[in-house]
């Protein structure tokens, strides 16, 4: 399962990684409407969010059932001047978390794969759970550049 669960990560994040490479710095920072993010807000996001996720599934595994630190995305794009950040920089981010991802799980056992985080809301949660929940964060964005194609 962990093997698989690793190669859907992986998967999930190249394709992101494809689609955003499309763009280009006219198209990147084009939005549709004013209150839909452009592709270059999304992969900001993106980026914040596998800071996040890298150090949620790295202190799963070295802290005794660590509790998981909430953020709040919402207030992301203003305070982390999602306007002045370069999205080149963003998308370099994030494959190289990606990157750094697999090499650091890719030899876990069972046991550790089953190493646990408290979630405020969720409770005990896996580090299998956030690497899945990780995937899907990869794979609705990826959707998102591609409707943003089409716009």
């Amino acid at each position: 399962m962990s093997d698989e669960l690793l190669k859907t990560y992986r998967q999930n994040l190249d394709s992101f990684i494809a689609v955003a490479k499309q763009f280009d710095d006219k198209t990147a920072n084009h939005s549709a409407s004013g209150d839909q993010w452009s592709a270059a807000y999304v992969l900001h996001h993106m980026a914040d969010g596998e800071m996040h996720f890298a150090i949620r599934y790295f202190n799963c595994l070295t802290i005794e059932n660590p509790p998981i630190i909430n953020f709040n995305e919402d207030v992301y794009p203003n305070v982390l001047n999602y306007q002045g950040r370069d999205w080149r920089n963003s998308l370099a981010l994030i494959e190289s978390i990606g990157h750094l991802v697999v090499a650091a799980l890719s030899q876990l056992s069972a046991e550790q794969w089953s190493s646990t985080s408290l979630h405020s809301e969720l409770g005990t949660v896996t580090l299998t759970q956030l690497i899945t929940k990780a995937c899907e964060h990869n794979k609705a964005h990826t959707q998102q550049l591609k409707d943003l194609q089409v716009a």
